[in-house]
């Protein structure tokens, strides 16, 4: 809303001229001051300007102090024992050591007592001469420690076979152990057996505290200004005719429709 302001430049018979009402002579100007229609609708907001680059980031705050760790969770179960491999193959046999000092011979045990002589025999008839007779050794055994030579005849008076049955003396100490003969070369390790299963893992330790906020990085510059919207419409002044050769009756009506006009516009605010 806006006012009006209306001057009358006019010259009657009276001699007035500033600013007084049409007192009978003629007008030779109306002067309309200030005159401005109402203000159009502010125009749409123009788009906004793109962003501006980001500030540069923040120096990064320092590590927070680590938590504590955790209690360590209980052992878990020891999973069973695996299959044992397969035994490896026997070593080859060491050679047998050297054969032992013989023992020393047993002690000849005490010769026994003589017999008694026996009484002498008589002289018998002289037999026919005999045939040629031989003697061979038959077998030769051992017999145990402390019994008796013995010599057999195993063959006939005029062919003797002689078996002889000789003790066999005590058993001599025993002689010193041989070198022991070098060690088998080792069989091959067995399989390695099926690993348990894991044991169950134990809780996790409380979170530590959270490392301290670093600070705010630097805001970036603001955008440029978005365009100006356009400009709202503009109501069109009342028109207002030429009142040059107007009477001071025809200054009245033009003016009255005037103000009419202006306040049909919403122009004019009354007093």
């Amino acid at each position: 809303m806006i006012r009006l302001s209306i001057f009358f430049s006019c010259h009657d018979n009276c001699g007035c001229s500033s600013g007084c009402n049409p007192c009978g002579g003629n007008v030779q100007r109306i002067y309309v001051n200030s005159l401005t229609g109402i203000t159009g609708p502010t125009g749409a907001t123009g788009a906004t300007g793109p962003a501006g680059p980001t500030g540069p980031t923040g120096v990064t705050g320092a590590t927070g102090v680590t938590g504590p760790t955790g209690v360590t969770g209980a052992t878990g179960v020891t999973g069973p024992t695996g299959t044992t491999g397969v035994t490896g193959a026997t070593g080859v046999t060491g050679p047998t050591g050297p054969t032992g000092i013989t023992g020393p011979t047993g002690v000849t045990g005490p010769t026994g007592p003589t017999g008694a002589t026996g009484l002498t025999g008589l002289t018998g008839v002289t037999g026919p001469t005999g045939l040629a007779a031989s003697v061979v050794v038959g077998t030769t055994d051992t017999g145990e420690p402390g019994t008796a030579a013995l010599v057999t005849n195993s063959g006939t008076e005029t062919n003797a076979v002689l078996d002889f049955v000789i003790p066999r003396g005590a058993t001599g100490p025993t002689g010193t152990t041989g070198v022991t003969g070098a060690t088998g070369v080792t069989g091959p390790t067995g399989p390695t057996g099926i690993t348990g299963p894991t044991g169950v893992t134990g809780p996790a330790g409380p979170t530590g505290p959270t490392g301290v906020t670093g600070a705010t990085g630097i805001t970036g510059p603001t955008g440029a200004t978005g365009a100006t919207g356009p400009e709202g419409a503009i109501t069109p002044a009342a028109a207002v005719p030429d009142v040059e050769e107007l009477t001071p009756e025809e200054v009245g009506t033009t003016l009255n429709q005037l103000l009419a006009s202006l306040r049909a516009a919403g122009l004019l605010q009354q007093n």
